[in-house]
């Protein structure tokens, strides 16, 4: 469809009334022909493509709702079955408009409105025909979709990261995949499992975080005998044999207590465990995946985390960027979750307007991939009509993206040193952060690992930074 000149088929058999609309409409930059019958109507939609049609219902041959029948069945393959319809109707027959809009049509417009009104919405009828058929070709490429069905995005990072889920999968090295909380982490872990050769195997997963008595943290990791500890009542199989065969995510991997660090540390060197009070040694065969929001080399800085571990799990690092990183993914996954709520809460197939979208991509996204399909779950649960716009936007509680300025810099003279100038910057934020780096990162705006690195150029250190030996 041509944003400047959408063509349209008008369907009148009153001469006068379809010129004078025809005239009002080229002049608003509509391309328009007129049909005077429904036969005519049919046959042109048949022979050409139009981005609109407007009929009338009472027509001498064939009326208006069984053109739209005709049309919305499907069963002339020479008919384009998704064109839009608009219906044009008296004022004392709306009832009957009522009846073509249950049939398929997307709109009707009486033939006493003014032209600035029937403008209006034949635009609102062409701008969610385009935005639907949108989420029609996203359908479509998810369905064509494989191994790679829930990584969704068009932008170069997340291009990267399909790169990377095709190699790891190849290979049996331990992943680190690491990033904020709600980048999809998990369905990363997933994507190469199921592209792997272990892909007929279980993928079994454990929230590191989510256990903090070590005991049962280490139970749920190998198991144990009957007896083993007080409400041992039955031998019970941990993760690492459920997921023989298969792939073992470890999430939150930060959250392991130094003694179950060392004991992860024996069973990926050794590829062998034993379950809690037991004495049978059992071998290891699943490939072990690690996942983390935290900057695991600066726990490692710090003692919080085991060295040798850290060098056994991030053979393949593979790092997730934040939504914010990846703007142009906002539109195709906002499109996607609202489609999925869509279905799931009974709605009308939904679509963005341009500002609603804008108002999306404006937005940092904190909470990452997660934060906006929950969002968009609440979109779906309070939208009345197809068309998404910012008046939903803002009622269900997004805020405004608001641009900060950023301060001038005066240079002397003389010149300075950016080296310099650099050094004090990192220095001044790490200050600011309680010398915490992934805190002093985010003030400066730059990766952990880039801070890190100009921690170790300075040779800067301070007393709360313990190295584990």
């Amino acid at each position: 469809m041509s944003v400047q000149s959408p063509s349209l088929l008008l369907i009148e058999d009153d001469t006068s009334f379809a010129e004078r609309l025809s005239r009002n409409l080229a002049l608003e930059g509509f391309r328009c022909d007129v049909a005077a019958t429904g036969r005519d109507a049919l046959d042109r939609l048949a022979a050409q493509s139009y981005d609109l049609v407007v009929t009338d219902i009472r027509m001498p041959d064939i009326d208006g709702l069984e053109i739209i029948r005709r049309i919305r069945s499907g069963s002339d393959p020479r008919l384009d079955s998704t064109i839009p319809l608009v219906v044009l109707t008296s004022v004392n027959d709306v009832r009957t408009a009522v009846e073509a809009m249950r049939s398929g049509a997307a709109d009707y417009i009486t033939k006493e409105s003014e032209r600035p009104e029937i403008v209006v919405r034949l635009r609102r009828v062409l701008e969610q025909n385009r935005l639907l058929n949108e989420n029609r070709l996203l359908r479509d490429q998810l369905a064509r979709a494989t191994e790679f069905s829930e990584i969704i995005g068009r932008s170069e990072a997340m291009r990267r990261i399909q790169e990377e889920i095709a190699h790891a999968a190849g290979g049996e090295a331990t992943v680190l995949i690491t990033g904020e909380t709600g980048v999809g982490k998990e369905l990363v872990a997933r994507a190469i499992h199921r592209a792997s050769p272990r892909a007929d195997g279980p993928f079994v997963d454990l929230n590191c975080a989510a256990l903090p008595d070590e005991n049962l943290l280490l139970s749920e990791l190998f198991g144990h005998e009957r007896g083993a500890f007080t409400d041992a009542k039955a031998m019970k199989k941990g993760r690492f044999e459920l997921a023989q065969g298969g792939t073992l995510l470890l999430d939150e991997i930060s959250d392991l207590s130094p003694n179950a660090q060392g004991k992860l540390l024996r069973v990926i060197e050794t590829r062998q465990f034993s379950r809690l009070g037991g004495l049978r040694t059992l071998d290891v065969d699943c490939r072990i995946i690690c996942a983390t929001n935290a900057d695991l080399s600066e726990a490692v800085a710090q003692g919080r985390f085991r060295e040798d571990l850290y060098y056994r799990i991030n053979v393949f690092p593979i790092r997730v960027p934040p939504l914010r990183e990846r703007v142009e993914d906002i539109p195709i996954l906002a499109r996607y979750f609202i489609q999925q709520f869509a279905e799931k809460y009974r709605r009308p197939a939904p679509a963005f307007d341009e500002a609603a979208m804008q108002m999306l991509c404006a937005y940092s996204w904190p909470g990452n991939v997660r934060e906006l399909r929950n969002f968009c779950e609440r979109l779906a649960i309070r939208m009345k009509n197809p068309l998404i716009d910012l008046q939903l936007i803002a009622a269900c509680g997004l805020p405004e993206a608001r641009p900060v300025a950023a301060a001038p810099v005066n240079i002397p003279d003389d010149g300075i040193s950016l080296d310099r100038m650099e050094k004090e910057l990192v220095v001044a934020a790490l200050e600011k952060a309680g010398w915490n780096q992934k805190r002093a990162a985010q003030l400066l705006g730059i990766s952990v690992d880039r801070m890190n690195s100009r921690v170790k150029k300075w040779g800067l250190r301070h007393p709360t930074w313990k190295v584990h030996k």
